[in-house]
């Protein structure tokens, strides 16, 4: 590769920096991590269409009227907002479920991908903060918290902080891509920042 000219090494610095970029972005939306079949054989999910998809809403949605105290009904349903890109939903249906159920770790960074869903980037960084409070090895909140340090925020040490803390927690921490978090800290520490 010839990187003697100056305007080669920014086109690839800024293509090798977008990349990063996207792919924390899609693990931030992918943010609970998929744990392949253990049991041997393969399973094949299809998608749902969208009558599928509105029929589960409305189940939900009426499970959380005809249990309102359930705290997992109100997370379910969050999650089902979640998975269909309905950020201010989800955000009020994860709040009813903390009413519930206080102190849910992993609802609570649930809420806070939401949160950086919505461009409320501080609120993202309080929740996965308090998260971190609660439990300071818990991976998805601390993982999540650099996205939103280093895509929401623009803050690129403070994110290559986060995550080397998490790796102090989780040597083999992997983005939801599968890609290991030492391999992003060493991309983004050996590619210039942006301006």
């Amino acid at each position: 590769m010839d990187t003697t000219g100056f305007v080669k090494k920014q086109t690839l610095y800024l293509t090798v920096f977008m990349a990063l970029i996207i792919g924390f972005v899609g693990g931030v939306v992918y943010s609970v991590y998929r744990i392949p079949a253990t049991d041997g054989h393969r399973h094949t999910h299809t998608v749902p269409g969208p009558q599928e998809v509105a029929a589960a809403l409305a189940n939900l949605e009426q499970a959380t009227r005809d249990n309102p105290e359930d705290a997992r009904a109100w997370a379910n349903l969050g999650n089902a907002y979640f998975d269909t890109d309905q950020p201010r939903k989800a955000i009020e249906a994860y709040h009813k479920s903390l009413e519930l159920l206080p102190g849910d770790t992993n609802i609570m960074t649930d809420l806070g991908v939401m949160y950086f869903q919505d461009n409320q980037h501080h609120k993202a960084i309080e929740l996965f903060d308090a998260v971190l409070d609660l439990n300071p090895e818990h991976e998805q909140a601390r993982f999540n918290k650099g996205v939103v340090l280093l895509t929401g925020l623009n803050e690129r040490d403070q994110a290559i902080a986060e995550w080397k803390i998490l790796l102090q927690y989780h040597p083999m921490a992997a983005a939801p891509s599968g890609r290991m978090v030492g391999d992003l800290i060493h991309q983004l520490e050996n590619t210039p920042p942006q301006n």
